[in-house]
């Protein structure tokens, strides 16, 4: 878009509405990393700039992280380029006890510039160890042929190969862990045998579905819980017709495991599609992720 002659404004309202709704978060790397990319393109190098388009992006985005970053990358050759009147205020000091609730032991009191120097030196001695040279004038690095590496592009549908490869997952969301946000309410995701899933549309709901030919005594097992204090609901379908239809409530001490048990004798041989619904829009429940594991059916 920069390339096409796109404003910044425009390039940043695209980034917020293709990848803010898959990655609510305000933490979300996907989303701020193109913020990020775009601040520093046409902040072209100069550090006020940059730090402008930055914190003025996009409502709900990780500001302070995003214009830290940008500015990271701007100052990266040198401190010429910070302003000197937001320097100086700083007397080349860093001073504290606390680090929000870490309590910093001993306490932080020390140089900046020497804080710096002392990054320096680290930076330097890995480039050392790693095929650079250094005198008292230069720190010269081999040059290497930048290679463009094809683009991973991972969808949540893909968890379902590490998890259960013969269902497939539709309509999930990536979510988010909040971010100091309040009301993201779940994230997708895959811990070990456990399958956390949340709905990317609140409305349609999040679908576990298989096609298969079932076996002369068919059944279908699976464990399912919800998170302390929340619940969602529960659907199966075989073909169109609605087997099971329940509320899935999480205990106030944690996660509540059911084992859920169907009886499919009455589809026995047939082809069939099976549909497992999470359903997060109930009345006076707040909705949260939905857990699975043990999922079998023959």
């Amino acid at each position: 878009m920069a390339d096409s002659g796109s404003k910044p404004e425009e390039i940043f309202q695209a980034i917020d509405q293709r990848w803010g709704i898959e990655y609510p978060a305000t933490n979300s790397a996907v989303l701020n990393g193109g913020i990020v990319a775009t601040s520093v393109w046409f902040g072209e190098g100069d550090f006020s700039k940059t730090l402008q388009l930055a914190v003025h992006a996009a409502d709900f985005a990780d500001t302070d992280c995003n214009a830290a970053n940008s500015e990271s990358v701007v100052a990266a050759i040198g401190t010429k380029v910070l302003p000197p009147e937001q320097v100086s205020q700083l007397h080349d000091r860093i001073v504290g006890e606390k680090m929000g609730p870490l309590q910093l032991t001993p306490p932080v009191d020390g140089s900046i510039s020497e804080l710096a120097s002392r990054t320096v030196r680290i930076g330097e001695s890995i480039l050392v160890a790693h095929r650079a040279s250094k005198d008292q004038n230069a720190v010269r690095i081999p040059v290497q042929v930048p290679i463009t590496q094809p683009a991973e592009l991972f969808t949540l549908a893909d968890l379902m190969q590490y998890w259960n490869p013969e269902w497939t997952l539709q309509r999930a969301g990536f979510g988010g862990a909040g971010g100091g946000m309040a009301g993201i309410r779940g994230i997708t995701y895959l811990d070990g045998e456990v399958l956390a899933t949340y709905p990317r549309d609140e409305v349609r709901g999040t679908v576990l579905r298989r096609t298969l030919r079932l076996g002369a005594d068919p059944f279908l097992k699976f464990h399912v819980a919800a998170d302390s204090g929340c619940a969602w609901q529960l659907q199966v379908y075989v073909n169109d017709e609605k087997v099971l239809d329940k509320l899935i409530k999480g205990l106030s001490e944690g996660r509540n495991w059911q084992e859920i048990d169907l009886d499919l004798s009455k589809y026995k041989t047939q082809e069939v599609v099976v549909r497992l619904y999470q359903r997060v829009l109930i009345p006076h429940h707040e909705a949260r992720n939905a857990y699975w594991r043990h999922l079998t059916i023959n």
